[in-house]
């Protein structure tokens, strides 16, 4: 499902993301292929907004987060001063880290504070995480937040390696999350219970996956029990233009493959990966592959620390979306380790992760994205001018005047609703045409015409 808001500015429309979820980028982004919301860069200010959440709780912040880094004069004990702070108001506090990591940064924390390492033994992996539940059992269920994504609290990781946030702000969310958490933790209580702690394989599969946040279809998944590469791979399955990744580790071959397939069928595939994956088998079957349209992030300080993937960002007529997490495309993270991904189910977020990638391609080289509306058929609609039709009035109340300019032959004109689904189409022979549209109810719409195989959108409001 697609949900399409409208926020109105002095007679201006145009797309709006879900206002209960934000993402966030800490490199530079590309708003010229912007559909309509400009995706946002936090220029070294993840750190800040990770403490501005912090700062709002007004109940209960539960933590588990890979690793906590701090150095002298950093600026990172601000996290800690944070927490230590809610602690004293009253806000109750749980963190896990994971228990090879260094996690520096805890040493700054109230030693009141309960905190609960993951396993050390051969069997497990890591608890990869990196997220944050707030308020989630506030009796507002507005106050719920899931703050996710691939940004551990560190210096380097906030203002030089390349991540993304991801905040949610829904109660159902929060709760798929809290739960997880209460396995790893082994119960509800502020004190960490060893005896029914559950970490990675151990660990029972989620009772609900599916959720809609404000109308927006969301899927959340957590490793090792939810199958998190086979949702990747049902993911990947539904690119029917575009697909666009960036990786920080990558050896799962079946998903290199996968994607090399689309590719084969015309999808139009963009990757970036880490060199740390230069040795592994995607780098050799994907560079052959995708050629210039493949790039690897080589800087001998830093990292690209992004886990991923959107599909169909300009397909309006497909179900573009987002799969990001922690969750890095190998064996060992679907098998071992604790993991979450959210698959988010919206165009405006897809398209705002594509201007982020497009221009973390740019900055390797890679030849610009641009804004463009595809239809399934792959056709590039960008060729169009912007005058090839016109609508008025817009919004309209029962009929609707269509001029398609340079006219030639016949021409059919569809008008879709919010879910992708075609609700009204007729035979235009003729440069103008009035179109009723009485029966229609009041909302947001596309109107689509195509012309000698080519398709043009564009969007409509019935009042």
């Amino acid at each position: 499902m697609r949900i399409f808001c409208l926020l109105f500015f002095v007679g201006f429309q145009s797309f709006a993301q879900n206002p209960k979820i934000k993402c966030y980028f800490n490199h530079p982004v590309n708003t010229t292929a912007s559909t309509g919301v400009n995706a946002v860069y936090l220029n070294t200010t993840f750190v800040d907004t990770a403490v501005a959440y912090i700062n709002r709780a007004k109940y209960s912040i539960d933590i588990a987060m890979y690793n906590y880094t701090v150095y002298s004069g950093d600026g990172l004990n601000a996290v800690a001063n944070a927490i230590n702070a809610a602690y004293l108001r009253g806000i109750g506090i749980r963190w896990i880290k994971n228990g090879s990591s260094t996690n520096s940064g805890l040493s700054l924390i109230n030693n009141g504070i309960n905190k609960l390492a993951s396993p050390t033994t051969s069997a497990y992996g890591i608890c990869h995480n990196k997220f944050m539940v707030i308020d989630v059992n506030s009796s507002d269920s507005n106050d719920a937040i899931v703050w996710t994504g691939s940004f551990n609290f560190s210096r380097q990781q906030s203002d030089n390696d390349y991540n993304n946030i991801l905040i949610v702000q829904d109660k159902n969310v929060a709760l798929a999350y809290y739960n997880e958490f209460n396995k790893m933790w082994g119960g509800t209580g502020s004190i960490p219970n060893t005896a029914t702690s559950t970490f990675g394989p151990n660990k029972t599969a989620s009772s609900q996956t599916l959720f809609y946040v404000n109308g927006t279809k969301v899927e959340v998944y957590f490793s090792p029990q939810d199958g998190l590469g086979q949702h990747l791979q049902n993911t990947i399955n539904t690119a029917n233009s575009d697909l666009f990744f960036g990786i920080y580790t990558f050896t799962d071959v079946t998903v290199a493959n996968l994607i090399k397939t689309k590719n084969s069928q015309g999808i139009t595939v963009r990757g970036i990966e880490d060199q740390f994956s230069k040795t592994y088998s995607p780098f050799t079957i994907l560079s052959a592959q995708l050629d210039t349209n493949f790039k690897v992030y080589s800087d001998a300080t830093y990292i690209y620390h992004n886990k991923m993937l959107v599909v169909d960002a300009n397909d309006i007529s497909s179900d573009p979306q987002v799969f990001t997490g922690s969750f890095n495309w190998t064996a060992a993270a679907e098998t071992k380790n604790d993991e979450n991904v959210m698959v988010i189910h919206d165009q405006a977020i897809a398209n705002q992760y594509y201007q982020s990638l497009c221009a973390n391609f740019s900055d390797l080289g890679g030849t610009a994205c641009r804004p463009e509306t595809v239809s399934h058929t792959g056709v590039n609609n960008s060729s169009f001018s912007k005058n090839s039709f016109s609508v008025f009035p817009n919004p309209f109340e029962e009929e609707l005047t269509l001029t398609v300019e340079n006219f030639s032959g016949t021409s059919q004109v569809k008008i879709i609703d919010q879910l992708g689904k075609t609700i009204y189409e007729v035979q235009l022979d003729k440069i103008k045409t009035t179109l009723d549209l009485k029966n229609l109810a009041s909302g947001f719409y596309f109107i689509s015409v195509t012309s000698e195989e080519k398709t043009m959108y564009q969007k409509l409001i019935k009042n």
